[in-house]
């Protein structure tokens, strides 16, 4: 017997930008929102007014079930790190350097009306991150 299922009975709120782009949870964003330094593992994420469904809870956003229109923005800054770790393999044709690190985070969202916010950045932690530069697929050398 497995583990058991997840529960999200309790879930009001799943915002992520839906399967209309074919792609799974991933949207773009202007290029100007990101400013990376691989090499020291230093990097950040800026995105304001950022357009997502909110679903509800997981299980209906991966069903693309019915959503409520809904705007996120958030910060998310990586911290310089000195783990170097290097990642190779032929078989899945995956490739990568990353530097592991730490990341603060904050984020707020509006949906149906009302406004959500997290605490202040400085009150976030992570247990693991990093930065880093994967090649996979075509771009495997």
């Amino acid at each position: 017997m497995g583990p058991a299922a997840p529960d999200f009975s309790n879930q009001v709120h799943d915002f992520d930008p839906g399967l209309d782009n074919g792609l799974f949870w991933t949207v773009p964003v202007s290029p100007g929102s990101v400013t990376a330094e691989p090499g020291s593992g230093k990097a950040s994420l800026v995105v304001s007014g950022l357009e997502m469904e909110d679903y509800g809870n997981v299980v209906n956003a991966l069903m693309d079930g019915p959503s409520k229109s809904a705007t996120v923005s958030f910060q998310v800054h990586w911290a310089r790190g000195d783990q170097r770790i290097k990642v190779r393999d032929q078989a899945t044709r995956v490739a990568g350097e990353f530097i592991q690190n730490s990341a603060t985070m904050t984020w707020s969202a509006t949906s149906d009306g009302k406004s959500y916010v997290s605490g202040a950045e400085n009150t976030s932690s992570s247990a693991f991150a990093q930065v880093g530069i994967e090649r996979n697929g075509k771009f495997f050398p």
